[in-house]
Parts: structure tokens; C-alpha cells; sequence
């Protein structure tokens, strides 16, 4: 009986352990989700989550940060090759329609509101003045920004590298011709990995800076047409406007007038041993240095700009040499949605001198839809084949080429 009577009482003791345990671990439990609910409500009162042309989620105090949009570039192209017939094939036409660029573009800030970055993932389906590789996803940008103060930035990775006008903007998407101009097709010094420092005031603002040799489209130091350094720089000097109005290529009705006057150098010590690339994509640069200027008048929907360049061994030109350009480009918004532009480029000393582009935009939902509809008409006897072409973006495939067409759709959001 002595011993059945322990028994009983063990059991009694286990059970009350097991009870007072399950009291310890429901405690335990409405403490946990006491705190989650406070913590839920933490995170909201410190991150915000929005849309700010493209979606973002950010930190209260602006330290941290990532924002993220997409542009898609669909087009129909329509092109007059005017060439000698062939029989069963139609060799004075081509059209079709192309997914033209993809970019998703990253941004934001790092554990501090004065380090910012930005990445840009683009798909093309042409290669163009830039790109060799059609049809591929590649970093089209990838820095890393410090603000130091005063107006000084300092920016390391792959960047525009700074010489003429189209330098200063981001990408395609806010040029008023919807891609870039024949002028920065010829003349332009692409994008290049280095290191570059800004100093932005009130009227003027430059920047400088250190990369791979211009125009070779390497991106490592050891490709095998990198054979050598760039330095390029560029001071803009400006009245009325704001910088950031300023960054979109045309001015809105609406906006405040301003003037910006621009001034470039370049220079890139390559040697006469470097590779050639083979045509279509023409000539590259051995020693890519030169001069441009320029002038940028917005005027509340309307503006007029005016490029010249002196440029070495520009990759437009047929030969190695000293070239010199000139880009005249006016734009006005008939309506408030409705804006028609004009453009012509000229190159000296290649079989076609002049092309020109003209065309108008549609501007729905602001900025975020964008329907182009343009021709380019190449002048001297209907053949661009001394100017590698004119690939890709501009809708000229063909080396005698007498006009093209193109009808495209730009979305960003």
C-alpha cells in the first residue's frame, strides 16, 4: 500500500510540472506576439513603401533605400535599302517589329543618405554604337556615388563617360528623339568603367575623370582592345532652370526657361597597334581626343540645340584623322501632349554628310508612355555605307540605305 501510494503521488507531481509548464509556454507565446505586434508597427512607422517613377521602399531617416523601374522599347521599323535588285529577294525594303531595349534600373541609398548606387540591366535586340553583343542581358550602369559636401560627388564604376551634351543624361529615355542622335552615334564617348569627381553649384557644375581607353567597349583591363587610358571632362554653365528640370532633353510647357552652355575635352592615349573592328561596326578609336561645344536653350516647351565637335579618330569616320561635326535639334509641344522635333547631323569628309531625323512624341500619363514616330533620311546620293552603317537605334541596316521609318512605344515605370 506504502508503495502504491508513492506511485500516485509521482504521478500527481508529473502532472502538475506538465500543467504548470503548459501555464509558462501560452505566457511565452502572448509575450511573443505582444512584441511581434509591436515590432509590426515599428516597421511601419520607420520604412516607407511607394511609387516615385518606379516603386521604392525607404527608411524613415533617408539612409537606406532601394528604388526599382522598367522601360520597354517596342518598335516597327520601315526601311528603304533602294539596293540592286536580286532576283527572289527583296532587296529595296525591310521592316519588322523588335523588342528594342529592356532596362531595369536599381537605385538607392546604403546605410547613409549621401552614398547612393545604381544598377542597369538592359537587353537590346540591334547592336548599336555602343553594344556589340545584340540579344544579351549586360550592366549597362553600375556605380557607386559618395556626396562629400559642399557640391562635390565622388563616383566610381561604370558610368557616361563626361564629354558632350548626351553625357549628361540617363540613358535613352528622356532624349526628345527617343534613342540617341546621329551626332553621339559619330562623336560620342560612350560608357566606360572609372572613377569620376563632380561639383554641382547653383549656375555651373563639372565633372572629370579617369577610364578605359574611349570608344573601345572593354570593360576589363585586359580585353585585347584595351590598350590604353582616357581622361574626359565636362563644365556646364547655365541661367534660369533648375538642374533637375534640366535633366530631360525638352522642356514641358510650363517650365521655367533656361540656358546651358557646355564645354567638353577628351583624350585617350591608345596606340596605333590597336585592333580594328571590322565593318558593319566601322573603325574604332586608337586615340579618341578631342574638343566639343555646345548650346541648350528650354523655353517653356519648346528648345533649340546647337553641337559642335573637333574630335580624333571618332568612330563614325572612315579612316584615322581629325573630323569635325555639327548637330542642330529644335523641339516644341504643339499641344500639351503632342511634341514635334527636327534634327540634323553633319560629319565632314565621308560619303554622307548630312542625315536628319524628324519626327514627334506623344507624352500619356505624364512621362511613363511615350509613342515615337519618326524618319531618317540620310543626304548624299542615298548611301551611308562610309559611316559604319548608322546600326541599331536610328532603324538604317543597310549600306545603301535611302530612308527609315520607325513607330515606337516607350513605357516606364
Amino acid at each position: 500500500m506504502r508503495a502504491e501510494l508513492a506511485s500516485i503521488r509521482v504521478r500527481q507531481r508529473d502532472g502538475w510540472m506538465d500543467e504548470e509548464r503548459a501555464r509558462e509556454i501560452r505566457a511565452i507565446v502572448r509575450d511573443a506576439l505582444a512584441d511581434s505586434s509591436t515590432r509590426t508597427s515599428f516597421l511601419a512607422d520607420e520604412w516607407t513603401v511607394g511609387y516615385d517613377h518606379g516603386n521604392f521602399i525607404r527608411s524613415a531617416d533617408g539612409a537606406t533605400s532601394m528604388k526599382f523601374s522598367l522601360m520597354n522599347q517596342v518598335r516597327f521599323v520601315f526601311n528603304s535599302a533602294g539596293g540592286q535588285p536580286i532576283p527572289g529577294f527583296d532587296t529595296q525594303t525591310r521592316w519588322g517589329m523588335e523588342n528594342r531595349r529592356v532596362n531595369l534600373t536599381f537605385s538607392g541609398n546604403v546605410a547613409d543618405p549621401s552614398v547612393s548606387y545604381l544598377c542597369l540591366l538592359a537587353y537590346q535586340s540591334q547592336a548599336d554604337r555602343f553594344v556589340q553583343e545584340p540579344g544579351i542581358v549586360r550592366p549597362m550602369y553600375a556605380w557607386v556615388a559618395k556626396d562629400l559636401g559642399h557640391g562635390w560627388t565622388g563616383t566610381v564604376g561604370l558610368q557616361n563617360v563626361p564629354w558632350d551634351l548626351e553625357s549628361m543624361f540617363f540613358g535613352s529615355s528622356r532624349l526628345t528623339t527617343g534613342e540617341y542622335s546621329v551626332f553621339n552615334y559619330r562623336f560620342g564617348a560612350g560608357k566606360q568603367p572609372g572613377a569620376t569627381i563632380r561639383w554641382q553649384g547653383e549656375s555651373l557644375r563639372t565633372v572629370a575623370g579617369v577610364f578605359n581607353q574611349l570608344n573601345s567597349l572593354a570593360e576589363r583591363w585586359n580585353a585585347p582592345e584595351n590598350l590604353s587610358f582616357a581622361v574626359a571632362s565636362r563644365t556646364e554653365l547655365k541661367i534660369g532652370a533648375d538642374w533637375q528640370q534640366l535633366e530631360w532633353m525638352s522642356g514641358a510647357p510650363g517650365d521655367v526657361p533656361g540656358f546651358v552652355a557646355g564645354l567638353g575635352l577628351c583624350m585617350s592615349n591608345g596606340r596605333a597597334q590597336n585592333p580594328q573592328l571590322a565593318p558593319p561596326l566601322g573603325q574604332p578609336t586608337p586615340s579618341a581626343q578631342g574638343v566639343t561645344a555646345d548650346l541648350r536653350a528650354v523655353l517653356g516647351g519648346a528648345s533649340l540645340i546647337g553641337q559642335f565637335a573637333y574630335m580624333r579618330d571618332p568612330v563614325g569616320g572612315p579612316e584615322l584623322g581629325w573630323f569635325t561635326g555639327l548637330n542642330v535639334q529644335g523641339s516644341a509641344f504643339l499641344t500639351g501632349t503632342l511634341e514635334a522635333f527636327a534634327a540634323a547631323a553633319w560629319m565632314d569628309d565621308v560619303p554622307v554628310e548630312w542625315i536628319a531625323e524628324a519626327g514627334a512624341n506623344i507624352y500619356l500619363e505624364g512621362r511613363a508612355l511615350k509613342l515615337t514616330v519618326k524618319a531618317v533620311v540620310p543626304f548624299g546620293n542615298g548611301r551611308v555605307g562610309g559611316i559604319r552603317e548608322i546600326a541599331g537605334g536610328l532603324g538604317i541596316a543597310q549600306a545603301n540605305n535611302n530612308a527609315s521609318f520607325v513607330t515606337q512605344l516607350q513605357m516606364t515605370y
